[in-house]
């Protein structure tokens, strides 16, 4: 499968795609999660800074009522007074202390009775509330004073930090906690009073102030980590979500990887350019000496190697895509030869296997002349090999394509004669050059005595007409010798070289120095 370019089926781009596949629901899985998370979190500071904001509110109403009623008191000395203010004091809730103050300094208070202590009203947030350390007799308990102006004096009134924590606590989130903000005093759950620069929470945080005094409650999470938080509220979906990714994911490694049809297969290997040139050397059985070379096409697979043709021509062959495959092997071949130009003989063969289905149109003729424009002229022989597995009919075209392909100089050769119907056809038809005795033929010689015979016939058909000869197939001195013996132009096969890679061939079969190497034509 092609996807963006490339080739999805090699491994790596399997895993890439299926990592890719894996990566995506999870991320956004997770990205959802952990935004809801934090949604959540916030939703519960909003709701806690409301809760503590209504219970706060609540006591300092009654602190209010409380001061209210201690007003008719204030022209009364604190010995006549003190009576009725202690009995407030218990009726009141929240109330731990009341004091009544004249110019600026309180003169009596419902615990200690008469005393003479200052009173900074300009202290006051909106001369109303005020976060104080502690008192005469609990220096080190902060309590949230409440005062009161009336027209001869204030009534001041004190929560303790009791009372201010368990409404805090109370009200706080699982994982968080609320803050009470008096001016620039803080308190906290702990009923500790922060005066500069209080350490608050960063996560999830609201701010919430009094629309009726002057007030505000802070509420926020402090969280270490909130993906080990998250974790321990949401592992099974976090764990049902890295499930379902892994299983999308090896369904697309096995999407990616399973077999495909094998027309699909070679339009994708054609585009991701994978057929690549394997050169077999055609040598002189005079003297061995390499004449030129027959271009095989091979598949480099991604995932199963280097593939034979026989595995994957025929099919190229039934599709048609046998020939724009044939169309980038030498395009390919005339980009790699001619770097190799100084160290090419002149009348070097290059030999192609063509097939019929290749040859309906003229379209062959200007392949032909851009694959010998890489050379100089008469440097290098181009070499078409006809193939019998499909009949070639001698139409117009088909005459005046040859026509042309002779005219350029470009040879044609019969490959497998013998093996098929139309090959007596093509002699009759088409000026051929060549005659490609079957490997199937060669391999007898030696322990068939008809196929020698046929041998025999095929190079006397070809000796009559004036044809030059090539054995194919020649695995053995024996069969080399009696080839030669019978005159036999030149030789193909595993005993003069397997076929290699281009530049494998280029580098040990082309001669340091350049020599004329004619071949009869």
């Amino acid at each position: 499968m092609l996807l963006f370019g490339f080739d999805a089926s090699r491994p790596c781009w399997r895993l890439l795609c299926a990592a890719l596949v894996f990566a995506l629901p999870v991320s956004l899985g997770l990205w959802e999660l952990h935004t809801n998370y934090l949604n959540t979190l916030s939703k519960q500071s909003e709701s806690a800074a409301g809760r503590a904001l209504t219970l706060i509110e609540l006591m300092l109403d009654h602190a209010e009522e409380n001061n209210r009623n201690m007003f008719p008191l204030l022209n009364y000395p604190c010995e006549a007074a003190l009576f009725t203010m202690r009995k407030r004091v218990v009726l009141a809730p929240f109330v731990r202390t009341t004091n009544l103050v004249v110019d600026n300094g309180v003169y009596c208070n419902s615990l200690l009775g008469k005393v003479n202590w200052l009173d900074d009203s300009v202290g006051y947030s909106n001369g109303l509330l005020r976060l104080l350390p502690g008192n005469p007799v609990l220096p080190r308990h902060p309590v949230l004073a409440v005062r009161s102006s009336a027209e001869h004096g204030a009534v001041l009134s004190t929560i303790d930090r009791e009372y201010i924590k368990i409404m805090l606590t109370l009200s706080a989130p699982a994982r968080g906690e609320v803050l009470l903000n008096v001016g620039n005093n803080w308190l906290n759950h702990q009923g500790e009073l922060m005066v500069r620069d209080p350490k608050l929470p960063t996560l999830a945080t609201y701010d919430l102030k009094s629309s009726r005094y002057p007030l505000s409650l802070y509420a926020g999470m402090d969280i270490p980590s909130v993906w080990r938080a998250l974790w321990q509220v949401r592992h099974l979906t976090i764990l049902m979500l890295l499930g379902f990714s892994l299983s999308i994911a090896l369904l697309v490694w096995w999407l990616l990887g399973r077999p495909r049809s094998m027309e699909g297969e070679l339009k994708r290997a054609l585009r991701a350019r994978e057929f690549v040139p394997y050169l077999q050397p055609l040598v002189s059985s005079i003297d061995g000496k390499v004449l030129g070379a027959e271009v095989l096409m091979r598949w480099q697979h991604p995932s199963s190697g280097l593939v034979r043709p026989d595995l994957f021509i025929p099919q190229a062959e039934e599709s048609g895509i046998i020939v724009p495959m044939t169309q980038l092997l030498m395009q390919t071949v005339a980009q790699q030869l001619s770097q190799w130009q100084q160290r090419l003989p002149t009348g070097f063969h290059i030999g192609f296997n063509i097939s019929a289905v290749h040859c309906r149109d003229l379209s062959l003729l200007a392949e032909c002349r851009a694959f010998l424009d890489h050379f100089p002229p008469g440097q290098l022989v181009l070499v078409l090999e006809l193939t019998e597995r499909e009949l070639l009919v001698a139409t117009p075209t088909t005459l005046a394509l040859f026509k042309g392909l002779d005219d350029m100089g470009v040879l044609l050769a019969i490959d497998d004669f013998g093996t098929g119907h139309s090959s007596l056809l093509y002699l009759q038809q088409f000026h051929v050059d060549y005659l490609k005795i079957d490997q199937s033929f060669i391999s007898k010689i030696g322990t068939e005595s008809l196929s020698e015979h046929i041998v025999d016939n095929v190079i006397d058909l070809g000796t009559r007409l004036g044809l030059a000869l090539v054995a194919e197939g020649v695995e053995t001195q024996a069969q080399a010798e009696y080839l030669r013996g019978k005159g036999v132009d030149y030789l193909q096969g595993y005993l003069f070289g397997h076929p290699v890679p281009l530049r494998q061939f280029c580098n040990e079969r082309l001669p340091q120095e350049v020599t004329a190497q004619p071949m009869r034509g």
